[in-house]
């Protein structure tokens, strides 16, 4: 059977032993997908393919910790999401966003603290998303969550993707809105949404 064709515990198996040609395929299979879930943030094409090159590299130092038994994805998007974390810290150009992200994480260094923020946080984040009807609640969900780009998102929901646009920037501007009116910066929302497995 052709490497393309095997089942995804065996390529994971493979992959674990070191296999560089499952390494390739499960990199032909999620680079897409990991471009599109780090573009839908950076909005930059040098800097996704850097997320997607960081990503696969941690994936090939980290294989053995790998599990045949479980999907692949999670484990790689896991990864992607703290190496886009990490990014989004060193790419924040305002030396005031800069500053509020140092203030956020010397406050998440208290485990305590760091439990409530994020309780309260999330109750703020699941108000906000409230707030969106119901289409606007699937597309933000599966753009920022599952990172699919605006043609898996319109095949999937069979709509156009122009109407896939159009949520998600309705649906970015309520959110906004909402965690501004609660004097929480939206940055915190996006780590907070990059943190969360």
């Amino acid at each position: 059977m052709a490497i393309r064709h095997l089942p995804e515990p065996e390529l994971c198996s493979r992959l674990i032993a070191g296999d560089e040609h499952a390494f390739r395929e499960v990199f032909d299979r999620f680079h897409r997908k990991v471009f599109q879930f780090a573009f839908n943030f950076l909005k930059d094409n040098a800097q996704s393919e850097e997320i997607v090159q960081d990503t696969f590299l941690s994936l090939w130092l980290h294989r053995a910790t790998l599990n045949p038994d479980r999907a692949i994805a999670p484990f790689l998007f896991t990864i992607a999401r703290r190496t886009l974390v990490d990014a989004w810290r060193k790419a924040a150009a305002s030396e005031r966003f800069r500053e509020q992200v140092r203030l956020f994480m010397d406050f998440s260094n208290n485990d305590t603290e760091e439990t409530v923020f994020r309780n309260e946080l999330e109750q703020l984040a699941q108000d906000a998303l409230s707030k969106l009807s119901d289409q606007q609640q699937e597309v933000f969900t599966l753009s920022r969550y599952e990172g699919l780009s605006y043609e898996e998102i319109a095949e999937r929901m069979h709509i156009s993707k122009n109407t896939v646009k159009y949520h998600l920037v309705n649906a970015l501007k309520v959110l906004r809105t909402h965690f501004g009116e609660h004097d929480v910066l939206y940055c915190y929302f996006l780590f907070f949404l990059l943190n969360s497995n």
